[in-house]
């Protein structure tokens, strides 16, 4: 039996009513309703038909589904695949390397799953030096000192005071640009005294951005342990937005080690330093850097077959889904006798395509690659679009990328294996979570954009015109929030806040992960710019987010394993606070609904659901800003209200769990 697929789930009383209650509108003089008026019988008539054609088309099988699409002009999205930036770091500190583009790195096979591949999107050239220039020092109200090499002297011996206070800072100068750098920093030092933790030392090595402002930058290691066991190698890798930055009339590109203040960050008190260790030289070596790479793999000179000479034909290419072709990723053929393979130009569609032009369409979600039809004219002749390769000709795909979905969205230093070792590099991982990464749209999915997109698809005028075509722009948009300008003020733009799609939801969402990129969002832009009306404009802003961080205690069942608690009730609290799943306390939904406050006691029953919790001592709400991961020191109401354009997202939650003494 075919499976019912309802494209339209209207019936035959339904369509009678409605015709009906269409009567007083457009005919008011028709006053007769009864079954046994002639009208009525025709009203009846007509939905009996129109009921038989809804039932035919909701037979029709899938696959054609496409095609109908194609005739409103709605093509299911191809996947997407996810980045990340990766870091090479060199077997000799500043010995320098090149990794070509190209260069793969991939994730460990396991027995339940197959090895996941990056491949890099440059040419990366790890220079051989950077000069430190600059050496400073930051005092909390005090003018910053800075010295000319690195072999401070005096003062400039203790970067932090005794006792550090927050804010104290060491500045390492360079007269060159250090983005995207991994920096092997040496330091000869004595031992700083207090209680900071060595394995989560109270400090955080940034980078200057430009304007006074700084980013921080990721401590790949520290054998000092934060300078409480003296002198030792500290390498550090500089973000890709480092910029120059002047101080005290001084431009440079800087790094800074500063002190954070007591009880900061998410592991808890990391202590304080007593006294300031005494630093007596600073020697900087490249040790590696990073470049951007993307979920895909290679595959050149891809057979795909012998050309039987028939118009419009398909051949599949072995491995799909396809990522968009770049230069030179087209097909070859090479016809019998011939010994050269000629290239063919891929198109979008035949409309215009003569009989003699070398065309080819790729379905990059398929894999598929298909030549021009032949169609039947008026006239009963034949129309060739696009030439078809002689019948025994060989054809091939010179070169093509395959990857992409949310298989891509690998955790930090998940990537770890060089299929290919590279001269000069050492090791390679991915210090942070790739992301971008999107399935294929599905058949329902593009089945309801294209209802959408027919209704209103040339303009953009009511707040859910923008919502919508911020949505079809691109996949990587989870959610579209449009805030009318208020009327009352002339020349206010229409605000469109947006929220990236994020593969796994189910976890702390980091705010980066949250906040749309500069690409995404100049592409929103730009296909937003089509649809607007004359005179309107628009702007485009990330989601705004309330943070909330839980902290929890309860009492388990005396033979639950309290880890797995803990982790149960983190869990659910992730997925129920979460703006892109959360909302529902039945599970992952739709994601936490636009203003909805947050009632302390809706939490209760997020955490008495898992298995093994016997009672809730203590529940408490505290605010959080996203960005920082700042927590409020005071725990908030009963209620926490939100603003209507905004949406809740989880800081760090913390639980608790233990058995009845």
């Amino acid at each position: 039996m075919l499976p019912e697929i309802l494209l339209d789930d209207v019936r035959f009383q339904e369509l009678v009513s409605e015709a009906r209650t269409r009567i007083v509108r457009h005919a008011p003089e028709w006053t007769e309703h009864n079954v046994s008026d002639p009208g009525i019988t025709l009203i009846e008539l007509y939905a009996w038909l129109t009921e038989l054609l809804v039932y035919r088309i909701n037979r029709i099988p899938e696959r054609l589904h496409f095609g109908l699409l194609a005739l409103v002009g709605v093509e299911p999205r191809p996947p997407e695949c996810a980045s990340v930036p990766v870091r090479f770091i060199i077997d000799q500190p500043g010995g320098g390397a090149v990794v070509p583009a190209g260069t793969e790195i991939a994730s460990p096979r396991t027995a339940g799953s197959e090895s996941v591949v990056f491949q890099t999107a440059t040419e990366l050239a790890v220079p051989r030096e950077c000069r430190l220039a600059t050496y400073g020092i930051q005092r909390k109200g005090a003018k910053t000192q800075l010295a000319g090499d690195g072999r401070p002297s005096g003062q400039l011996q203790t970067p932090f005071g005794s006792p550090a206070a927050s804010g104290d800072a060491l500045l390492l100068g360079f007269d060159s640009a250090i983005a995207g750098l991994v920096l092997q920093l040496r330091m000869e030092s004595s031992r700083a005294e207090g209680s900071a933790n060595p394995g989560d030392p109270p400090l955080q090595w940034e980078a200057s951005v430009g304007a006074d402002e700084w980013e921080p930058a990721i401590l790949v290691s520290d054998e000092t342990g934060g300078f409480t066991f003296g002198g030792g190698a500290i390498t550090v890798q500089v973000p890709e937005t480092a910029a120059e930055m002047s101080i005290e009339g001084t431009k440079r590109s800087w790094l800074r080690c500063r002190v954070l203040e007591r009880g900061h960050g998410r592991g808890g008190d990391r202590g304080v330093y007593t006294k300031s260790p005494e630093i007596t030289s600073v020697e900087a070596l490249v040790a590696g850097a990073v470049v951007e790479a993307y979920h895909a793999a290679t595959v050149t000179g891809e057979l795909l077959g012998t050309s039987e000479g028939i118009p419009g034909a398909v051949y599949a290419l072995p491995r799909h889904p396809v990522l968009a072709p770049e230069d030179g990723e087209v097909v070859e053929v090479r016809e019998l006798g011939s010994e050269e393979w000629v290239a063919w130009e891929q198109v979008e569609s035949f409309e215009f395509s003569g009989r003699s032009d070398r065309h080819f369409q790729l379905d990059a979600a398929r894999g598929e690659v298909r030549f021009g039809p032949a169609i039947r004219q008026p006239d009963g002749g034949w129309r060739r679009y696009g030439a078809v390769p002689a019948g025994g000709a060989v054809l091939r795909m010179s070169q093509y990328r395959h990857g992409g979905g949310s298989a891509g969205n690998v955790a930090p230093r998940a990537l770890s294996i060089l299929p290919r070792s590279v001269p000069g590099i050492e090791s390679a991982t991915n210090p942070v979570a790739a992301t971008g990464g999107v399935e294929p749209e599905s058949l329902a999915s593009a089945r309801e954009r294209a209802r959408l997109e027919i209704r209103a698809r040339t303009r953009a005028v009511t707040t859910e015109d923008f919502e919508r075509l911020t949505l079809a722009a691109s996949a990587q948009v989870a959610r579209a929030v449009c805030v009318a300008p208020d009327e009352s003020v002339p020349g206010r733009p229409v605000r469109v806040h947006v929220l990236p799609r994020v593969e796994p939801a189910d976890r702390l969402l980091e705010a980066h992960e949250l906040t749309p990129d500069g690409d995404l969002m100049a592409d929103l832009a730009a296909s937003l710019d089509e649809y607007r009306l004359l005179g309107t404009s628009v702007k485009l802003l990330p989601v705004r987010l309330r943070g909330v961080s839980i902290v929890v205690d309860v009492r388990a069942s005396p033979r639950a394993d309290l880890d797995r608690v803990q982790h149960d009730v983190a869990h659910a609290l992730y997925i129920y606070l979460n703006p892109l799943i959360g909302g529902s306390p039945s599970g992952p939904s739709e994601g936490w609904p636009l203003g909805r406050s947050l009632n302390q006691g809706e939490l209760f029953g997020i955490v008495y659901a898992i298995p093994g919790v016997e009672f809730v001592n203590i529940l408490r709400m505290y605010e959080t800003n996203v960005r920082t991961g700042e927590q409020s020191p005071q725990p908030t109401d009963s209620r926490l209200v939100l603003e209507p354009d905004e949406l809740i997202a989880s800081g760090r939650h913390i639980v608790k769990a233990s058995h009845r003494e």
